[in-house]
């Protein structure tokens, strides 16, 4: 079977946080990955505004957040909320590591976790392993 490769060069990805330093930090990473365009959003209800005008290949969000967490913004999104691509790939990216808030991103289909900080490596890899189970997936 091929590998399936990933084109950062070709890459939208949004990222949700309320914290201004940490999407900074998000940001600068994902450019050094190659990305093309780096949306950014302070929180969750901001990005279901973004999401009916941008189309982004990626979402990685934190939990944690005012006025609309990670979860409720993650349960929007499955629900096709506002016109949005209910199939947008989402990845939580966040400090929450408790066993409860981990199980709730499972139960509304989130497709990645992962706990602050985290190295451009270990994001790159999470990114690659999601893009590449979704085109699988596409192609059955």
């Amino acid at each position: 079977m091929a590998r399936t490769i990933i084109d950062f060069s070709k890459l939208t990805i949004l990222v949700i946080d309320d914290q201004d330093y940490v999407r900074t930090i998000i940001a600068q990473l994902l450019k050094r990955l190659g990305v093309a365009q780096v949306l950014e959003c302070g929180n969750g209800a901001y990005a279901l505004e973004v999401l009916e005008h941008h189309k982004p290949d990626v979402i990685l969000c934190d939990v944690k957040m005012g006025p609309v967490d990670g979860l409720q913004f993650l349960k929007d999104v499955r629900s096709g909320m506002g016109g949005v691509d209910a199939q947008v790939p989402v990845i939580f990216l966040t400090s929450a590591s408790d066993r409860s808030t981990v199980q709730a991103a499972i139960t509304h289909d989130v497709d990645g976790y992962m706990v602050k900080p985290v190295s451009a490596d270990d994001l790159k890899a999470k990114i690659v392993t999601v893009l590449t189970r979704r085109i699988a997936e596409k192609k059955r």
